[in-house]
């Protein structure tokens, strides 16, 4: 078992670990964004690819969504390149759910941690560096990895900058492909940035500029709402907690703010996974998951935690079960002493 001093610098460089992962990947999507692909497009069905980024990521992706456009195009399908990036993402979703799932029950479980973290933070709030042994400790004993949520994260980045270079690569594929509201798939060019916004403001074009706004807005509400549906409330001291809160706010915007400069195909991706990914949550957490975590509750119980009641193996749903669930398991009922009589008729049948 690791000293106390060791499950400290431990949980300590797991917090620096996740700020390091967060940098990494808002440096990636700045570095990666079009990487060495023509801006002003490419056929990739007959150009040879350049580098192993191409070869590996750009090109088959372009591909897959070149083969499922054909596909519902010959069903006569409308909109078929939309209805080709929402079947795209909805395979990736599916080829990517055993990851989902460890994510989100990693999640859950630091969500039922949370009542014994926060009893952590009262007790030790003002010793950082025993706050963050006895967290490190707690998570240990209940099998939790405060990092579990990253892993898929990790790996759905790179499709997502590889989507974002092939929708550039096969961009004149996606001219005048419309949307629903959406006039144009490819539109905002890589070319153009964000000028479109105050050239169709002056021109006085609001159609357009709402056309292509309302996907940005919809990113950042649900890139919201998932944030807060599915991570868990974060413990410690109030500036690390509201530091947490602040990051993750600031990364929904800016999400946002780089949607309105990359062509809305890939908006479109995005939003399309959050609701997936929204939907496989209440999926996962409705028939993949138990009420609660075994490794967790005994956790709990471990460090100062209550017990849950049992009768004859069983659980009492009782509310005076309810009531008893409130007493430490550690306390414990002396039994009453037979009565005398008893006694005296057992030592007779002895005899």
């Amino acid at each position: 078992m690791p000293g106390k001093a060791s499950l400290g610098k431990e949980y300590n460089a797991l917090k620096r670990r996740q700020w390091i992962i967060v940098a990494i990947l808002m440096l990636a999507m700045l570095a990666l964004s079009g990487c060495g692909v023509p801006t002003e497009g490419v056929d990739v069905t007959t150009v040879q690819p350049n580098g192993f980024w191409e070869t590996f990521v750009v090109w088959p992706l372009a591909n897959i969504l070149i083969w499922l456009n054909g596909i519902l195009l010959s069903w006569g399908i409308p909109y078929h390149w939309g209805w080709a990036i929402i079947l795209f993402t909805l395979m990736v979703k599916l080829l990517t759910f055993p990851l989902n799932l460890t994510q989100i029950r990693g999640m859950q479980a630091q969500k039922e941690l949370q009542p014994r973290l926060q009893e952590l933070q009262k007790k030790f709030g003002k010793d950082r560096e025993r706050l963050a042994q006895e967290q490190m400790k707690l998570y240990q004993e209940a099998g939790v990895n405060p990092l579990s949520g990253c892993l898929p994260l990790l790996i759905q980045m790179p499709i997502l900058f590889g989507l974002y270079a092939a929708l550039v690569a096969i961009g004149p594929f996606l001219i005048n492909a419309s949307f629903f509201w959406i006039p144009d798939l490819a539109f905002p060019s890589y070319a153009i940035g964000m000028a479109w916004i105050p050239e169709a403001w002056q021109a006085g074009d609001y159609q357009t500029l709402i056309a292509y706004l309302i996907l940005p807005v919809l990113l950042v509400v649900t890139q919201f709402v998932m944030q807060k549906w599915m991570t868990p409330t974060p413990t410690g001291d109030s500036s690390q907690a509201a530091l947490t809160q602040n990051m993750t706010l600031i990364m929904t915007f800016f999400f946002g703010w780089f949607t309105l400069q990359v062509p809305a195909g890939l908006t479109l991706y995005w939003v399309t996974s959050n609701v997936l990914q929204m939907l496989q949550q209440w999926i996962v957490t409705r028939y993949f998951m138990r009420p609660s975590t075994p490794a967790v509750a005994a956790a709990g119980a471990g460090n100062g935690g209550s017990a849950p009641v049992t009768i004859d193996g069983k659980a009492d749903k009782s509310e005076k079960a309810e009531k008893a669930a409130v007493v430490p398991a550690s306390t414990t009922v002396a039994a009453k002493p037979a009565p005398a009589s008893k006694q005296g008729k057992g030592k007779n049948k002895g005899k």
